[in-house]
């Protein structure tokens, strides 16, 4: 694999070099815009606008932007469209599907402009390993804007109370698991996108593993995948590992509002967004803890799945190429964005100044930041983006079987089987060993 950088640069030289990269006016070597003003569509949900807002007034005496708030889930309906009418492309685009821009990426839809000329290298090197899920033969065709890698969980009070570690590697989670039987405690839940972002993906089960822009790995046999459902299986079948969705209402008031989840494999934002707020797990403050991810047997070192993070792709259509790259590049790494943004930042320089309020804040009993920037650059690479909806069938065959009580080793092999049929539709060659 490449090598690993610290997502958190400490030294100063680095920070200043990066704020400088994504200042409003740098770009890379490419160019070729257009005469006078640029002028800029922006598209992005309404959690970015504050964002694209923050940048329009950075640069509202060298670039006219204009922003408009749309439905995220008709992005890719949209730039269908507007390739059909030739017209109507906006020039950056916010997607909080990060696999979308392999659509766009790919010539047959052709929407995505490669960056590798137009944004800075040390804006590349400034990600580490995080922006590598944005490459493709290559290329890289959008920068990530947050992260929401798994790390692990886990009830301080719990844990004292019963005597508990916490689990460095996976068959120390299981057993760690274990002893919570008989005493009402769980070890989190596998539905909704727990099973595959928390357990499968992080053991490098090939579910969408890309070996070239056509052809696709998925091997619902191999021991990557069969490793997870008989680790986990146990757990389930002992009644410490729930399967139920961890919004649903019943598992709410049953275990995380009862105080009855010991641990949980779990994305970065569950903190704020999942465990704080009263009407979601309401754990009380001065309770939770997170820890790097439990290593499976066999692994040079303990990977993360994600479970969300966001993207910003430029288009190839924009009459202002090199203001479009600028544009992205001030959007997913500039301070005064990332300093307030709601999820973990993917750009390494900028956790500094994001990190300092989780850091202090009391509502945890320790500092979770050295957990999840441990695991930032660690995201397994098992799992590329592809030119289908694979999330959707991780919610419509895997979810759906895993709530539904089927075991976890048939759930795996129905869902990639549906995953092979999406893969073959989207014209991919399959390769199932």
């Amino acid at each position: 694999m490449k090598k690993r950088l610290a997502l958190a640069l400490p030294v100063a030289a680095a920070l200043v070099l990066g704020l400088a990269a994504c200042s409003p006016s740098s770009g890379g070597s490419g160019g070729g815009d257009a005469a006078g003003t640029p002028e800029l569509l922006i598209w992005v949900d309404a959690t970015r606008e504050p964002a694209a807002k923050i940048y329009q007034d950075a640069v509202k005496d060298e670039v006219d932007v204009k922003i408009e708030v749309i439905d995220p889930t008709t992005l890719v309906s949209k730039i269908q469209l507007f390739n059909t009418t030739g017209k109507g492309w906006p020039d950056v685009v916010f997607s909080g599907a990060p696999n979308d821009f392999a659509t766009w990426a790919d010539p047959a839809n052709g929407y995505a402009a490669a960056l590798n000329d137009t944004v800075a290298p040390e804006i590349f090197e400034g990600y580490g390993t995080a922006n590598d899920w944005c490459e493709i033969d290559g290329k890289f065709y959008c920068l990530k804007n947050d992260l929401a890698q798994t790390v692990l969980w886990y009830d301080t009070a719990i844990f004292s109370e019963l005597g508990l570690k916490v689990p460095t590697t996976m068959d120390e989670f299981a057993a760690t698991a274990m002893q919570l039987k008989g005493t009402g405690y769980i070890a989190g839940t596998l539905g909704n996108n727990g099973f595959y972002n928390g357990f499968l993906w992080p053991n490098g089960c090939p579910m969408t593993d890309v070996v070239d822009p056509n052809t696709i790995r998925i091997a619902p046999e191999a021991k990557e995948c069969t490793d997870v459902s008989e680790l986990l299986q146990p757990l389930v079948d002992a009644g410490v590992m729930a399967t139920q969705d961890p919004f649903d209402a019943a598992f709410l008031k049953a275990y995380p509002q009862a105080g009855k989840v010991a641990m949980t494999v779990g994305p970065s934002w569950f903190g704020e967004f999942v465990f704080k707020p009263a009407e979601s797990w309401g754990i009380p403050a001065g309770r939770i803890a997170a820890a790097e991810m439990p290593k499976w047997a066999g692994q040079d070192e303990a990977y993360s799945g994600e479970w969300g993070g966001g993207v910003w792709v430029a288009s190839s259509h924009s009459k202002f190429p090199q203001a479009a790259a600028d544009a992205v590049t001030f959007l997913a790494t500039d301070n005064s964005i990332q300093k307030d943004a709601v999820t973990y930042p993917a750009y390494g320089p900028a956790l500094e100044v994001w990190s300092t309020a989780i850091s202090a804040d009391p509502y945890y009993a320790s500092d979770v930041i050295p957990a999840m920037a441990a695991q930032a650059n660690r995201i397994s690479p098992a799992v590329k983006p592809v030119r289908f909806n694979a999330d959707g069938a991780v919610t419509s065959v895997l979810s759906t079987e895993v709530i539904g009580g089927a075991p976890l080793a048939t759930a795996v092999t129905d869902f990639q089987k549906n995953l092979e049929q999406l893969a073959e539709a989207s014209g991919y060659t399959v390769v199932t060993k």
